[in-house]
């Protein structure tokens, strides 16, 4: 079993780390790369459809074609999807309705939950929720 740190990616959090964002702070950087390196890097599946979606609308430019984009990174990098599962589903219904209107978010941080993961995120309504130990969160 690895020492690494059981992390998962907010959609933001995944590009920040494979674009080389200097938003990304150095720490997390390092947190994620030992955690990617300890097989114990993870993504919700409700990221892909995220990013998808934002590249079609042009709100994210990557350098090469979104296809290879997503193999790439997640060949690479020893991310593992998480896919939506039944559970996962019934986890969003147990968040308190002021937890986030976004139904990825939901998922997202249900995910984080049900798997016993820390989220990385920047998204501050999921932080102020974090703290008040709904699920576990690291600030980036």
């Amino acid at each position: 079993m690895s020492d690494s740190p059981r992390i998962l990616l907010d959609t933001h959090a995944w590009i920040w780390f494979e674009q080389g964002e200097e938003r990304l702070p150095v720490k997390a950087r390092r947190q994620i790369e030992a955690a990617a390196w300890g097989g114990s890097l993870y993504i919700a599946a409700i990221s892909l459809l995220e990013i998808a979606n934002q590249h079609r609308r042009g709100r994210i430019q990557l350098s090469i074609p979104l296809e290879q984009w997503f193999k790439e990174t997640l060949d690479h990098q020893g991310i593992q999807i998480i896919p939506l599962t039944p559970a996962i589903a019934l986890e969003t219904t147990l968040l308190p309705e002021s937890f986030h209107g976004d139904p990825a978010d939901r998922l997202i941080a249900s995910t984080a939950r049900v798997e016993n993961l820390t989220l990385y995120t920047h998204d501050k309504a999921i932080l102020r929720f974090g703290k008040q130990g709904l699920l576990h969160t690291a600030a980036i």
